[in-house]
């Protein structure tokens, strides 16, 4: 069995990096190109530039834009991951959505930092892809407040069996429409309306809760919501509104 020398290969490594990697100067700036593929499967790429005996390091805003190319809203939850992904490695979100890193000494560590912050950070809009079901309530909530309608998140509500049934948003009642109680699944598939449609009769059978109301908020950015599943809501009375459609249907429908 053959011993790995390690020294050899930290210095076959940093030969690999060195052959390949580029840079080229743009302006006072120099573009640099490593080969860690990002989010998009492209090569890691930044600009760098040294100021006195200091360097800094942008991104120009790319990674946190890929977030909205991606269709990913930048939440006040997601921010605070990625703004604490930032610190972690001594570097900051810029106002205008740029990464920066700053350093007066050690330029290879900062280097070496500045890139963990940016892979860290591109994580965090994979994991999003991958959660999208857990994130969509957040995206909903995003956008009703950019719509000035009020709502409480995350209601529980005991049903006629005993069991408490979990609404994502509750929009409360007014003289110009009864309580509304809502559920914003990002997939409306038959197994989802029918789990919704149980909890939702469960808590509807109060004496209570007879004139309230349920809205189901689906997610139509990838593609349109599932005819089947959205025909059968409409056949139980509950209306239906596409993320696309929110911000026109908002008002009028989920305000006080």
């Amino acid at each position: 069995m053959t011993v790995i020398d390690a020294e050899t290969l930290i210095e076959e490594y940093g030969e690999w990096l060195s052959r390949e990697s580029s840079s080229r100067m743009l302006g006072d700036w120099q573009e640099i190109t490593l080969p860690f593929l990002d989010r998009s499967n492209d090569d890691l790429c930044f600009y760098a530039k040294t100021i006195g005996g200091s360097i800094r390091f942008t991104d120009d805003g790319y990674t946190l834009e890929a977030f909205r190319q991606n269709g990913i809203t930048l939440t006040e939850a997601r921010r605070g991951r990625v703004e604490r992904i930032a610190r972690k490695y001594g570097a900051r979100i810029e106002s205008d959505g740029s990464i920066t890193l700053s350093s007066d000494e050690g330029r290879a560590d900062a280097l070496n930092r500045y890139v963990q912050a940016l892979n860290g950070i591109g994580a965090v809009m994979e994991a999003s892809q991958r959660r999208v079901s857990e994130y969509f309530a957040e995206d909903v909530a995003t956008e009703l407040t950019e719509c000035g309608v009020y709502y409480t998140e995350n209601v529980q509500v005991r049903g006629i069996s005993g069991y408490d049934v979990n609404f994502d948003f509750l929009f409360q009642r007014s003289p110009n429409h009864p309580t509304r109680f809502c559920q914003a699944p990002n997939r409306l598939d038959k197994a989802t309306m029918q789990s919704i449609m149980f909890g939702w009769n469960d808590t509807m059978r109060d004496p209570q809760r007879q004139d309230s109301k349920l809205i189901v908020i689906g997610d139509d950015r990838n593609g349109d919501l599932g005819d089947g599943a959205v025909q059968a809501f409409r056949n139980y009375g509950v209306s239906v509104i596409a993320y696309s459609e929110l911000r026109e249907r908002a008002p009028i429908e989920l305000a006080a």
